[in-house]
């Protein structure tokens, strides 16, 4: 819709004109994992058929932490749609990074989806990355 800002869109509006650069962000740590079918990260017009339409399912009626991307819901029922493979992002939050981790992979196996995938590493590295970040002066 054009003209609407979202407040996404104006907080990056407010930093670009240096009037308000405080970003509101959660303590601890939080993961976000991408949820995808082929042919992500691709494009390929075959494989967009055969995946497209395809349902997402939920074990249990829970969807904290679910970041909807390219699907649709029709009638109730959510499928893959468009022509990416990029399905969803699901986050997880918490006071150390294993507890972050142990949240978004739970959160992971709620989902029901053929031939989906997602990288099962992130923020493995953190311990051994860390330092690096508080030597650079990213983190205080």
């Amino acid at each position: 819709m054009e003209g609407v800002i979202t407040p996404w869109g104006e907080f990056l509006y407010n930093l670009a004109r240096k009037d308000n650069n405080e970003l509101k962000v959660s303590r601890g740590f939080q993961i976000g994992v991408v949820v995808a079918v082929p042919p992500f990260p691709f494009y390929d017009k075959k494989e967009v058929f055969i995946y497209k339409d395809l349902s997402i399912l939920f074990k249990k009626n829970n969807r904290e932490g679910v970041h909807l991307g390219d699907i649709k819901n029709v009638n109730g029922t959510w499928s893959v749609a468009g022509n990416t493979g990029y399905v969803m992002v699901i986050t997880g939050s918490g006071s150390t990074v294993d507890e972050a981790r142990k949240i978004v992979y739970s959160r992971l196996k709620n989902i029901n989806l053929q031939n989906m995938y997602y990288r099962t590493d992130i923020g493995l590295k953190w311990f051994t990355e860390s330092d690096k970040l508080h030597t650079w002066g990213y983190l205080h």
